[in-house]
């Protein structure tokens, strides 16, 4: 299992403020348009072709898994919102660790009622890099583990990129509804 007490697993370094305001928000700004059409053409591209491989995960059931994988290994690798982007939040809360962990927990106390109302419908969360880069990831997966959360078991993890979390669809006893 992983030791989310590796540095790996911690919060990424805070980026400086010249390099946040000066290149990061003008690239930011040029080029993230254009990286959200091409995200969404390889989208529907991924999803078109899916439609045959879903003929064929019903013709051979046990592939399954290695369509998921298949769709993940391509769309998977293009984040919608990319690792070097400023978001209005990084700009201003950059190296502002109780602010990233409030924001983890709200954001895994909301999903898991939605898992626990719908009865184990949506057991998926995924969560990226912009969103718990001052908590960490080992922060995400001890918090998440708490409410019945663990990484998922088919979709690859990495803790500085993007958590894919599933939950167990039974209630947690100490979950916070």
């Amino acid at each position: 299992m992983h030791d989310y007490d590796e540095p790996a697993w911690g919060p990424l370094p805070v980026r400086p403020a010249a390099l946040r305001w000066l290149l990061l928000l003008p690239l930011t700004l040029l080029v993230l348009p254009l990286w959200w059409v091409m995200w969404i053409l390889l989208a529907i591209c991924c999803y078109g072709l899916a439609s045959v491989v879903q003929l064929v995960v019903y013709v051979l059931p046990r592939t399954e898994a290695g369509a998921i994988r298949m769709l993940d290994a391509t769309l998977g690798r293009v984040p919608f919102i990319p690792r070097w982007c400023v978001t209005p939040v990084a700009l201003v809360r950059e190296g502002d660790t109780t602010y990233y962990t409030a924001r983890v927990d709200r954001r895994v106390s909301r999903s898991t009622r939605r898992v626990e109302t719908s009865h184990g419908y949506d057991r998926d969360l995924e969560l990226g890099v912009h969103y718990f880069r001052g908590a960490g990831a080992g922060y995400v997966v001890r918090a998440a583990s708490e409410r019945g959360w663990d990484l998922h078991p088919v979709l690859r993890s990495h803790p500085r990129r993007r958590l894919r979390l599933r939950h167990s669809g039974r209630p947690h006893p100490h979950s916070d509804n």
